[in-house]
């Protein structure tokens, strides 16, 4: 525990880069980077609120977010010791939450409002969570229909104090969960990198569930199909929420909508109909407890249950179990297929099997999921290119690509002491890069900030389209130096945020906000006053850090950005809010901004460039020509007869591919083109069903 909790301490140190003052904050960011990896909660808003409520009583909370998957608002509150060995008391505890949620109650009816300094942090958000609890009518993706608190601290839970129960704030249910030391501890080495959770069907069904046993075949995946009553269906969503659904389905539906009016349509006018008429759901689980009898096999509890398709089936049953008193699903029940998958595999095997069962569904973009062929080029190009060592370093260290959830963490936890040394020396902790991290200083520098303002989940969704144009156009065109770039604009992005940190000007709130619309401003900026130049971050690469002109001209812009974001006049009072906004992005592109004349020194010409990327694009076919080789020397004489004969009667292979197969069969050494073509005929075989994808 002492171990786990220096590592944590000193995350929180390095995120506030020695000011005193944003501790708490960046103890917010890290609590939560590593809830939103656990998938607990998605685009936490940091802000520190503390203030002095009715009675005089202390109203304090750390962040807040909307949940639109299950039409929640998660609130943050913290117990932060700074300082090992603290237990954290059930008094604690319930303070902790009565405070946050005072601050909701009189957010909402008002007192705040007239109570506090107009121009606050506080009046603001206060104002926000007025608005947003009073859209009872609006659009219902906004809709507030439950709360989820969240406590976080760096100390340990007492041995007493096992739950906080349920209860009601603002009319609405609200439910209440500890995240202490040891809790971490367990999330950073579990095999799924999530929060374990069961779901105990008996609660509903005291006998257990029906199912069919599947295929038995693959212990990896055995598989039940049951039918769901929907009145059970719509209660476990009640009570678990988005935490049911896998994270690209739960984005899907935060983007897109939950409620789906032709399943309504069914609920109202057909209940008796909607098995017949749903395609139902696929689902996972990490473990399941059967019940066996004479009456057949039932299921008593699920371990980690994911719903990987059928989302929105799910959500708008229970959404419809919300409206009108009197609703009834008695006659409804759902398809359902489950599939149990083994812990250490879970992540990529639910990625998977959501892929395929989504392949007829918007929430299919390939680019969303781990093994696109995107990010797993980029995670090849991490683990081999190694980063110039630092002006007075000593040994070259490597980014980390993690293009899975807790890659970084299971890879460092996977060796010995001295390993686990070595691991962290190579890779350190603050150059690991994950999916949405990437996707963040692309679209800060592809002069979309409202965009990453919107949250890290919602941004990655929107760059997925792009990533995935990118590699459908030119594949090649993902290679080191692409790489080198992108790690480029990862450490301007780290370094504005550290300058903002060390200036004066800078109080507390919105860094975030102010860090990516002052990257996105400077990149414009140098477009209108450089058209024929572009920035060089293959300099910025070979140094590991800006120019001290770069740095100094982009606090210089970042100092803008927050009096652009914050201005009196501003349309929306909740700066996180207007930083989303379209509008946001228009004032700040009118607002006057000044580089020095030696910022050219940082630039390069476009012919340059465009050699440069002709150069790193030939170097990437190498690279594709040593990797198939590499792939295709590996595979079996046995998986080449295969592909030769069932190719052949398939009528997939042309007489060229005949021969090149022949040849492989003999072992005979191609070249990089020959085994190009010969990586295409593996895919194809593996496409047309001849070969499985393990096979080479």
């Amino acid at each position: 525990m002492s171990e786990f909790y220096d590592e944590f301490s000193n995350a929180i140190t390095l995120r506030a880069h020695g000011n005193a003052g944003f501790q708490l904050t960046a103890f917010g960011e890290e609590v939560a980077d590593r809830l939103e990896e656990a998938e607990v909660a998605l685009d936490l808003t940091i802000i520190a609120l503390q203030c002095t409520g009715r009675n005089r009583r202390k109203l304090r909370l750390l962040g807040y977010a909307e949940d639109p998957a299950d039409s929640s608002l998660i609130v943050l509150c913290s117990a932060f010791y700074n300082q090992p060995g603290n237990t954290l008391t059930k008094t604690e505890a319930e303070a902790a939450f009565a405070s946050a949620r005072a601050f909701i109650e009189q957010s909402e009816d008002g007192y705040l409002i007239d109570a506090l300094e107009i121009s606050s942090a506080e009046a603001e958000h206060a104002r926000y969570f007025q608005d947003l609890l009073s859209r009872e009518h609006r659009n219902s993706l906004h809709r507030v229909e439950r709360f989820k608190f969240i406590l976080a601290t760096d100390g340990v839970m007492s041995e007493r104090l096992r739950s906080i129960p349920s209860d009601e704030v603002c009319g609405r249910p609200a439910s209440y969960s500890i995240w202490d030391l040891r809790r971490f501890e367990d999330l950073s080495t579990s095999e799924s990198g999530q929060d374990e959770f069961e779901v105990d069907l008996t609660k509903w069904l005291p006998d257990g569930l029906p199912c069919l046993v599947g295929s038995e075949s693959d212990s990896r995946a055995k598989s039940y199909l049951a039918v769901l009553p929907g009145q059970l269906l719509a209660d476990v969503y009640a009570e678990y929420g988005s935490q049911l659904l896998e994270s690209n389905v739960r984005t899907f539906l935060s983007a897109r909508g939950k409620v789906n009016r032709g399943i309504q349509g069914t609920l109202t006018h057909q209940p008796d109909m909607f098995l017949a008429y749903n395609n139902g759901l696929t689902t996972t689980a990490t473990g399941v407890e059967l019940i066996e009898g004479s009456g057949g096999t039932r299921i008593r509890s699920l371990h980690n249950w994911q719903i990987v398709n059928g989302g929105q089936t799910t959500a708008s049953l229970a959404h419809f179990m919300r409206g009108a008193a009197g609703r009834k699903v008695d006659d409804v029940y759902v398809a359902m297929k489950l599939v149990t998958v083994e812990p250490e595999t879970a992540s990529e095997m639910v990625a998977s099997i959501s892929r395929f069962a989504n392949s007829q569904n918007a929430v299919s973009e390939a680019d969303l999921f781990s093994n696109s062929p995107f990010h797993i080029r980029l995670e090849q190009i991490s683990r081999r290119v190694m980063a110039p060592a630092k002006e007075g370093h000593l040994y070259q260290t490597k980014w980390f690509y993690e293009r899975a959830r807790g890659q970084w963490e299971n890879q460092r936890n996977a060796g010995t002491p001295a390993e686990v040394k070595r691991f962290e020396l190579e890779y350190p902790k603050k150059q690991r890069l994950t999916k949405t991290d990437w996707a963040k200083f692309a679209f800060s520098w592809s002069q979309r900030p409202h965009e990453v303002s919107k949250g890290a989940q919602s941004n990655f969704m929107a760059y997925a389209k792009v990533a995935s144009e990118l590699w459908d156009k030119d594949p090649d065109q993902i290679g080191d130096a692409y790489f080198r770039i992108g790690v480029g604009k990862a450490i301007m992005f780290s370094d504005i945020r550290e300058a903002v940190l060390e200036s004066e000007w800078y109080e507390t709130g919105y860094l975030a906000n102010i860090v990516t619309y002052a990257m996105s401003r400077f990149a414009y900026e140098l477009s209108i006053r450089f058209p024929d130049q572009k920035y060089d971050f293959e300099s910025v690469w070979r140094r590991q850090g800006l120019s001290q002109v770069s740095r100094d001209a982009l606090t210089e812009v970042a100092h803008r950005m927050q009096l652009v974001l914050t201005a009196d006049d501003r349309p929306q009072a909740n700066v996180t809010q207007w930083a989303k906004q379209q509008a946001a992005w228009d004032a700040a592109k009118r607002c006057r901004v000044e580089l020095p004349a030696s910022i050219a020194g940082d630039l390069l010409g476009v012919a340059e460039e465009r050699s440069r990327l002709v150069d790193a694009k030939r170097e990437r076919q190498i690279d594709s020509g040593l990797e198939a080789l590499s792939r295709v020397i590996k595979v079996a004489p046995t998986t080449w007869e295969a592909v030769l004969t069932e190719g052949t009667r398939a009528g997939v292979l042309s007489p060229t591919d005949v021969a090149l197969v022949q040849l492989a069969m003999k072992k005979a050494m191609p070249t990089d083109r020959q085994a190009l073509r010969l990586a295409r005929i593996l895919e194809r075989s593996t496409q047309e069903g001849i070969i499985p994808d393990n096979s080479y």
